[in-house]
């Protein structure tokens, strides 16, 4: 038969485990959002065509709002998001977005130069 101490003791154990359990489940299922894209996000886009600082990564969780503004240093023919089949003419700058993200992957967003050349600007993901 086991002491009155040595119960308490796995007791304790029981209950420990079972909290740290419980916080890293948590934390790989909570957190999903907390890495998602949140508000307008703006994308710029150089002279070159480019984007400045390289192609961006926009996460969201299907179903959030995508919303975004592509400044663009000089005129181009359009902006286009891929899977959505978005595109809007690039004459003028600001290029506004704003649509849910209910498909989810991964979808490039890519800007169509005057030259009739393409590039992407960034990166959609967009979580199940």
């Amino acid at each position: 038969m086991q002491s009155r101490a040595a119960r308490l003791g796995v007791i304790a154990a029981v209950v420990v485990a079972a909290i740290v359990v419980f916080v890293v489940l948590k934390s790989n299922n909570s957190d999903k959002s907390s890495n998602t894209a949140k508000g307008v996000q703006t994308l710029h886009v150089g002279s070159s065509g480019n984007p400045v600082g390289g192609v961006k990564t926009l996460t969201y969780n299907k179903g959030d709002q995508v919303q975004l503004r592509v400044i663009l240093a000089v005129p181009e023919e359009a902006v286009h998001v891929h899977g959505y089949e978005i595109e809007k003419p690039a004459a003028k700058s600001p290029v506004d977005f704003s649509f849910p993200a209910n498909l989810d992957g991964v979808f490039e967003v890519e800007v169509h130069r005057i030259n009739h050349t393409e590039g992407p600007i960034a990166e959609l993901h967009v979580n199940p």
